[in-house]
């Protein structure tokens, strides 16, 4: 009994002092990993940002992923575990919300992508090419979701350097015109793959190379 109580204190005390990433299920029984609010570096000027804590999915939404919200979607043989591509603002958003979920703000993409110190990658300051799916180094494709191990966030997040720009609910404009996509892909460059890199579409565009993943 004294051993058990010993050991509970201890675990007390971890949980407590020290933040260990979690993993979730959402409702599609892809994996989450919680993002503590608080505040972080954001942005090429490292300005201060706060957001409230968060759920993301763990990994990019794959093929087979979408396949089971929208059985006509074409998706390419051989590639069930790779992330869902030529998707619109608005066909990522709906997979979200029919999962219970919604497309990530922008700050919170970025937070979960490199943490609170406002590293340019999701593992530090300096390109790894062997942490990432870019242009540098990579197939020239897209590569299963999650076979970047030494790429992951501070949370635990894959993928948030390369494979493919992820969308998030996010304005370029005041106008309204175009949307953001974060993170770059193995179409990209080093340069076009960091925690600070963006690119612009009008919501109804399609592309190779970008994909998304949710939050809640």
């Amino acid at each position: 009994m004294e051993n058990f109580v010993k050991s509970l204190c201890l675990v007390i005390f971890v949980s407590v002092f020290t933040f260990i990433p979690l993993s979730f299920a959402g409702s599609d029984g892809a994996p989450m990993v919680e993002v503590p609010g608080g505040k972080f570096k954001s942005g090429p000027d490292l300005h201060e940002v706060e957001v409230k804590s968060f759920k993301i999915d763990k990994f990019e939404v794959t093929n087979a992923q979408y396949k089971k919200f929208r059985s006509d979607f074409p998706a390419p043989d051989g590639k069930d575990d790779h992330p869902v591509v030529e998707i619109s603002y608005f066909d990522a958003e709906a997979y979200c919300k029919a999962q219970g979920k919604r497309l990530p703000t922008r700050e919170e993409w970025e937070k979960a992508a490199r943490g609170e110190d406002g590293r340019l990658y999701p593992w530090g300051n300096e390109f790894d090419p062997e942490a990432a799916n870019t242009a540098d180094d990579g197939p020239g494709d897209t590569t299963p979701v999650g076979s970047y191990e030494k790429g992951k966030s501070p949370y635990g997040a894959m993928d948030m350097s390369g494979n493919v720009w992820e969308w998030v609910d996010a304005w370029n404009t005041p106008d309204k015109r175009y949307r953001i996509q974060l993170g770059g892909s193995y179409f990209d460059d080093k340069k076009k793959s960091t925690t600070i890199a963006n690119l612009l579409s009008i919501p109804d565009d399609m592309h190779t190379f970008v994909g998304f993943r949710c939050v809640k």
